[in-house]
This record gives structure tokens, sequence and C-alpha cells, in this order.
């Protein structure tokens, strides 16, 4: 009877604490910007690898429509984190009082350009750009960062003639309209034309002297402040995908087929090399971990923030943090 008991008892004590071992695992979503493009297959590559069950967290990686509205996502905290571009989660965070924070940024430099035609008559010197087609979307990132770089010849929008369609009318648009540029993201719209159009040139907004982060991880001030632990788990986990992609992008690559069957592979691929080759570090944050960030280059984007894209920037401590980034 003893001998009884005290397997019912050890029977019970195990269904414990398998039930508390199953809660401990927190579900989080991981809102991607838009869509899946080849720098969210880290973070695929952090789930397939268990780096979050690791860190007691069960993670969904969802695509989204675009950062304006994963901004207002994790903001709202239907999402508990997200990757949106840096200007437009600052211009969420200040225009609308969005209570969001950039964790991390992962795409720090040439992230947005123009593209051309190679047999067209502009060569990629900005003062050559007037009076041309400039294809792009409104609300756009990459559209906002065209004034300056504008600017820096001289220039302002209307120099050139601004044709806005749907985003995923864009490339289509650029492809049948010879001699027109094409404002975009080396990671997505350059690496789509390129598929059509091998010989797509492509010159970054940071030839003009254009400082902008790009796609970084964001999360609500509510979580940040009430969930830290939560936080620097996902943060770590997401940040040894991110080296593990470095070393083997291939095995990012197919654990994004895994989530993701119907994804374009050479897109995934290609995108992730450029982010890995040319994009990780400024020369301000190269000698610190994937996804640090620099006050200095957070102050001389709010200014050109602040001076083209109408907007009051609060301090740079406001829109980012690094405390949750292992040194």
């Amino acid at each position: 009877m003893n001998r009884l008991k005290i397997c019912i008892a050890t029977l019970a004590a195990t269904i414990a604490f398998g039930a508390a071992g199953a809660h401990a695992q927190e579900k989080v979503v991981l809102r991607t910007d838009y869509r899946f493009n080849g720098y969210v297959a880290p973070f695929a590559l952090a789930l397939e690898r268990g780096f979050y069950k690791e860190a007691g967290i069960d993670v969904s990686i969802e695509q989204g429509q675009g950062s304006g509205t994963t901004v207002q996502t994790v903001g709202s905290g239907a999402d508990t984190f997200g990757l949106a571009d840096s200007a437009t989660m600052v211009l969420g965070a200040t225009a609308q009082n969005i209570p969001v924070k950039l964790l991390a940024v992962y795409t720090q430099t040439a992230t947005m350009g123009l593209i051309y035609h190679a047999n067209g008559d502009f060569k990629g010197d900005i003062a050559d750009i007037k009076d041309k087609v400039v294809i792009s979307s409104a609300g756009a990132a990459d559209l906002r960062m065209l004034n300056p770089a504008l600017a820096s010849a001289g220039l302002s929008q209307a120099d050139v003639q601004i044709q806005l369609v749907e985003t995923n009318a864009r490339v289509p648009l650029f492809l049948q309209t010879p001699n027109a540029l094409l404002t975009g993201f080396a990671t997505g719209d350059l690496l789509r034309v390129r598929a059509m159009e091998p010989d797509a040139k492509y010159v970054p907004y940071a030839d003009f002297g254009v400082i902008a982060y790009g796609t970084g991880l964001i999360a609500s001030e509510t979580t940040i402040s009430s969930k830290p632990e939560l936080v620097k788990g996902f943060v770590a986990a997401s940040q040894r995908g991110w080296e593990e992609a470095v070393k083997d992008p291939e095995a990012a690559v197919a654990a994004s087929l895994k989530l993701y069957p119907d994804l374009d592979a050479k897109l995934l691929r290609d995108g992730l090399q450029v982010a890995i080759d040319s994009q990780l570090h400024t020369p301000a944050t190269k000698d610190h971990p994937i996804g640090w960030t620099d006050e200095g280059d957070w102050e001389k984007m709010l200014k050109i923030l602040a001076d083209y894209a109408d907007l009051s920037p609060r301090e740079p401590s406001s829109y980012y943090t690094n405390e949750f980034i292992a040194e």
C-alpha cells in the first residue's frame, strides 16, 4: 500500500512539474515589418535551434504589413515584439505618441537608396536626378529619406516627378518605366527588381551623407518596464540567432522555409547576405555586438528627421536602449 502511495505521489509530482514547465514558456508574437525578408531569417534560426525555448519563451513569427502598422500593434500590446524601420518608429513615437522603443537595430547602414536602370541616363550622381520620374509609396521610409538625399545637391522633391503607388505596385511600375528611378530597400525592393532585371543599379542614400538606421527590434515601453527578464531573454536569443546566421546563412534560410515554405529562397538568401555583408554596423558600432546602436548615429538621424520630416524629436535615449544587448 505504501509503495502504491509513493508511486501515485511520484506520478502527481511529475505531472505537476510538467505542467509548471509548460506554463514557464511565455507565448509571444514577433511581428515582422513587411512579410518575410532575409533579415528575418536569423530569428527563424533562433527559433529552430531552441534559443527562445531555452529562455522560457514560446515565439510565433508572424508576417507584417509595413513598419507603421507593426509599430502600432506593438505599441498597443497586440504583439509583444516587432521588427520595424527605425525612422518609421521614431516618427510614430513622436508624432503619434506610440509608446515603443528600439531594443536593437540589425540593418544599420546603406539600407535605403535609389534603384535605377543600367541603360538609363542616371548614373548614380544625385545632381543628375533633376526632372526624372521617381517611383515610391506614400508614407514609405525610403521616400522620407529621399528629401535629405536631394538636399545634398541643393534639390527638393519639386525638382523630380514623384509617382506614388501602392507598395506591391512600385516594382512592376519601375520595370516598365524607362529612365525612371525607384526609392527602396537594398534587402527587399532591389532584390525583387534584380530578379527581373539583373543589371539594375543601386546607390544608397548613405553615399549622399544621409545617416539613417534601418530595421530593428521594438517592444512597448510597458513590456520593457514590466517584463525586463522577458525582454532580456528575447534580445539575447535573437542576438544568438544573428550570430549563428552570420556563420551559417544557409541554415537561417532553411529555418525560414520551414516556417513559410512558399517563400522565395533566392530572395531570402540574397537579402540575408546583403545584410550580413554590408549593413550590420556603422563605423561607430563596428566594435560592438550585432544590434548595438550609437548615440552619435542617433543624433545625426534625428537631425535629418527634424530638418526634412517636419519632426521635433525628443532626446535620443527616449527612442532606444542598449541595456538588453550583451557586450
